[in-house]
């Protein structure tokens, strides 16, 4: 009866070993078919930094929300393998990675860093000043 019970062989499914951040990391990014450097540049982090925690070389996810939100999942599963991987639809989440893998950034004057350094209420804040700034610019044209 037990071995009826572990029998992980008869899972006509895969089966993902992602028991730690570094390999949830790893696999959250590889199915937004993100490379390392593009989830990167989209937190505001460098290339080594994910691959550090990757490879677990690095342990303390100082940066988890930012990359948990480009990634769409949720920070818990990110971190602890808590609850489910996805984010229900009604959260509030950065533009779609695909929509920044192959853009560049267009205020080099600012660096991406210190708009994701700051607290989600204030990125939204940022986000509808920038929008309505646009709209007026567009406006004008």
């Amino acid at each position: 009866m037990i071995t009826e019970i572990t029998n992980v062989f008869g899972n006509a499914g895969s089966i993902t070993f992602v028991n730690t951040f570094g390999s949830r990391l790893k696999h959250a990014r590889t199915l937004r078919r993100l490379s390392q450097a593009q989830l990167a540049h989209a937190c505001g982090l460098s290339q080594g930094t994910i691959g550090n925690y990757e490879s677990g070389r690095r342990k303390n996810p100082q940066n988890v929300f930012r990359i948990a939100e480009v990634l769409q999942v949720s920070p818990a599963w990110l971190v602890l393998n808590a609850g489910p991987m996805e984010l229900p639809p009604s959260t509030p989440l950065a533009e779609p990675p695909a929509a920044l893998s192959n853009t560049v950034w267009p205020l080099p004057e600012i660096d991406p860093a210190r708009i994701w350094a700051l607290p989600l209420h204030k990125r939204q804040l940022l986000a509808q000043t920038i929008a309505s700034m646009l709209a007026v610019l567009e406006e004008n044209e």
